[in-house]
């Protein structure tokens, strides 16, 4: 019962502020939920990776790929862009807290949190990246499989080489 608890009620309020960001950036009602569903599928990958003993690096690439992975689905389901649905996705990934922390010890000259927290701030921010960058161009690999040209793989688009 505790784990349903520590797990539930994070990604309910995921969910519910991921809404609030979707209503922000002008997402229609009609992809608003599936869009804030989203940053409940990362807050319950990355709590189970977390669980399971993976660091915070992994578990944030891992759930940033799980998000991408249904960003693309949706996107093609529902007709819509995947940037819509996974920009609200990720939100709860990035590292906000770690990136305060840095800057208030650049503020304060504290040389030791500057370098543990910036690196890890960046380090994360990496993995969010590379998560979503990785499954992004896999998709493109795999939807573009078909057009490719004769002339050593270039893909003419709108004309162009």
């Amino acid at each position: 019962m505790e784990l349903i608890r520590e797990m539930a009620v994070p990604c309910i309020c995921s969910f519910v502020a991921c809404l609030a960001f979707g209503v922000q950036f002008n997402i229609r009602m009609k992809h608003l939920a599936a869009a804030a569903a989203g940053s409940a599928i990362s807050q319950i990958v990355f709590y189970l990776l977390e669980g399971a003993g993976a660091g915070a690096v992994r578990c944030s690439f891992i759930a940033a790929a799980a998000v991408s992975v249904y960003s693309e689905i949706m996107a093609r389901r529902l007709k819509a862009p995947v940037n819509m649905y996974l920009v609200v996705g990720i939100i709860p990934l990035v590292p906000g807290g770690l990136t305060y922390y840095t800057m208030l010890a650049i503020v304060t000259g504290d040389t030791n949190s500057i370098v543990s927290r910036g690196a890890d701030a960046a380090s994360i921010a990496f993995a969010i990246a590379m998560g979503i960058f990785a499954v992004s161009s896999l998709t493109r690999i795999f939807f573009a499989g078909g057009t490719r040209s004769r002339l050593g793989g270039v893909t003419p688009h709108a004309g162009r080489w």
